[in-house]
């Protein structure tokens, strides 16, 4: 296997430089292009044939120009307007021929530059993952929709408004540039456990790195096999409990599931050697336990969101292992691994920012502050999106001067986690570095963890537009388990996809009951199905759910769903100490702080 985050592959260029330019790096894209540019000159016969490819594009390109321009009845590109292709939708590009030519003189231009990056041969695959990452957000820059004469909307709205759509737009950007971030949604109009993460439910448990939130049944008869939700700690737990038609939870309430929940606390500096045996013993094993507790029930099913799902199949390989020592109360009777990355050696975009430059400047931070700042990981997420997480709003916001609507998931995407230096270090290194989950090198309380080992039937969905775990990816990492295991193949991105209610009826999703090896095989040969995977899931599920029995009310809990750690209050325990060490400073409590930030939406 290649190894693309070899240490030596530091470039000389110092931590504090790098951490400097935040997520996009110029001086490590101008290196990948060097290389590149390398290998390029010496392949002549390759630039003479790229030249003349592109000579042959804007040919073709000026044909199709003249033809619309001058009605001609020549066999050429059709230039007529698609509003499918283009953001804004008005009549004035189709009646506007240099404003279409434009934009698909950016498009050739644009495949060109991609094709001819990829016939470039012999370059080290980590290098030309970098150059392609680093060429797509240029494509993305030089877009005529960010310029503001190239762009028709923004003159007809700069014209009808006399240039106010710039002054508000100037005011937005300097509100941005003070909060750190793009606006992308209204965040006043929704509030968590008003208009999000609002499923009826208490919390029932809580300890400092969790709240375990049990909903209330919503039918008279309940499945006796309750189900265990355990969501990426990068995240807030309520992607999967938004609006009452996009609620995974509410749905699985309904269809009669006696559903539970991790809240993962937001951690500061105090959780820093927290990482990811810590989550297991303090996060999954404890929710386990109690959820016996409260419903004797002797085994669950568990689903695992993103990293949640990582969790999930590191802990059961271990249970798996003739060396654990340490069992939960219940055994889990399914998992549930929804857009869950195992094997990392083909782990997309997401890969480039864990080279080791990065890495020694996020440990450089760490150091300092003892966790990576969620804003980080919340840039690093918009640059792997950014026609979408950022011109789109470059455009609306700050050029035609119109505020972002109120959007659930994009509140949930900037209600932004931080990560301890502990976990950061294990998710970077131990598993996008070093892959330790397919090699088998991994420990988890000493026990080596091999996948192969788990019994357990195990439903694996994945998302055909996934920018952040590439389907293929997980496809790779299916064939680490055993034979039962089933496959899916869901439509759109790493959470459209996911939270894909049935009410909605959007998307689809591939299934294919065929062992095969390869992904593209294995999609080549599936079958496609209109409509939410959550159905498959149910159907799938279903038979292992055991008997109806009677539902109950939920009578011993702390407080009420969503809890305080959604909110980015910390435990009592950790109150306690902070309020006794700002009695001695006689400094102010920032708990008591995040308390009164937390009464306003989050």
């Amino acid at each position: 296997m290649i190894n693309f985050f070899d240490p030596g592959r530091n470039f000389g260029l110092k931590s504090v430089d790098l951490f400097q330019f935040a997520v996009l790096n110029p001086q490590i894209a101008m290196l990948a292009y060097l290389n590149v540019g390398q290998k390029m000159a010496a392949q002549p016969k390759k630039i003479e044939e790229s030249q003349q490819d592109l000579l042959n594009r804007l040919i073709e390109l000026q044909r199709s120009f003249v033809k619309i321009i001058c009605d001609q009845d020549e066999n050429c590109i059709d230039l007529k307007y698609n509003p499918k292709e283009q953001k804004f939708q008005e009549d004035v590009f189709a009646k506007n021929p240099m404003m279409i030519f434009s934009r698909k003189f950016h498009e050739t231009v644009s495949q060109w530059m991609l094709d001819t990056l990829d016939g470039i041969e012999d370059v080290d695959p980590f290098l030309m993952n970098s150059a392609r990452f680093f060429l797509k957000q240029y494509i993305d820059l030089m877009s005529p929709d960010n310029f503001p004469f190239l762009n028709p909307i923004v003159l007809k709205e700069t014209l009808n408004t006399n240039g106010e759509n710039f002054k508000k737009g100037m005011e937005m950007l300097m509100n941005d540039i003070k909060n750190g971030s793009i606006t992308t949604n209204d965040r006043d109009k929704i509030q968590v456990g008003r208009d999000v993460g609002n499923t009826a439910g208490k919390v029932i448990f809580q300890n400092d790195i969790i709240e375990l939130i049990q909903y209330s049944p919503s039918t008279k008869k309940v499945f006796a096999k309750p189900i265990l939700f355990i969501p990426p700690w990068i995240n807030k737990f309520y992607i999967l409990d938004l609006g009452p038609e996009s609620s995974f939870v509410k749905w699985a309430v309904d269809k009669g599931f006696t559903v539970f929940m991790i809240s993962w606390v937001n951690p500061d500096k105090r959780y820093k050697d927290k990482g990811f045996e810590d989550y297991v013993r303090e996060g999954l094993m404890p929710s386990l336990d109690k959820i016996f507790d409260v419903t004797k029930s002797k085994s669950i099913h568990a689903v695992g969101y993103c990293v949640g799902g990582t969790l999930i199949s590191g802990f059961l390989a271990y249970l798996s292992h003739p060396l654990c020592k340490q069992r939960s109360k219940v055994e889990i009777a399914s998992a549930t691994l929804l857009t869950t990355l195992l094997d990392f050696e083909h782990a997309g975009d997401m890969a480039i920012f864990m080279a080791e430059n990065y890495l020694e400047a996020i440990n450089a931070q760490m150091g300092e502050k003892g966790i990576l700042d969620g804003s980080v990981l919340y840039n690093t997420f918009s640059a792997l999106k950014a026609k979408d997480m950022i011109w789109r709003y470059f455009v609306n916001s700050y050029m035609l001067g119109k505020k972002p609507e109120a959007h659930e998931m994009l509140f949930w995407n900037s209600d932004y986690t931080n990560l301890t230096k502990a976990m950061q270090i294990f998710l970077a290194q131990d598993l996008y570095r070093d892959n330790l989950l397919k090699t088998g090198t991994l420990k988890i309380f000493g026990a080596p963890i091999t996948l192969k080992l788990i019994k357990t039937p195990i439903y694996m969905i994945s998302m055909i537009k996934d920018h952040l775990v590439p389907w293929k990816a997980t496809f790779d990492g299916m064939k680490l388990f055993g034979d039962n295991t089933r496959f899916v193949l869901g439509g759109s991105g790493h959470v459209a996809g996911v939270v894909n209610s049935p009410s909605k009826n959007k998307y689809c999703y591939w299934i294919n009951p065929q062992k095969i090896d390869t992904a593209q095989e294995w999609f080549d040969t599936a079958t496609k199905i209109a409509g939410s995977w959550w159905n498959d899931w149910f159907e799938w599920i279903k038979p292992m759910t055991g008997a109806l029995i009677d539902s109950s009310a939920i009578v011993d809990f702390i407080r009420d769903a969503p809890g305080i750690y959604v909110h980015n209050q910390t435990p009592e325990k950790l109150q306690s100490l902070s309020s006794s060490e700002n009695e001695d400073s006689g400094a102010a409590d920032p708990i008591d702080e995040r308390k009164d930030a937390a009464k306003k939406p989050s």
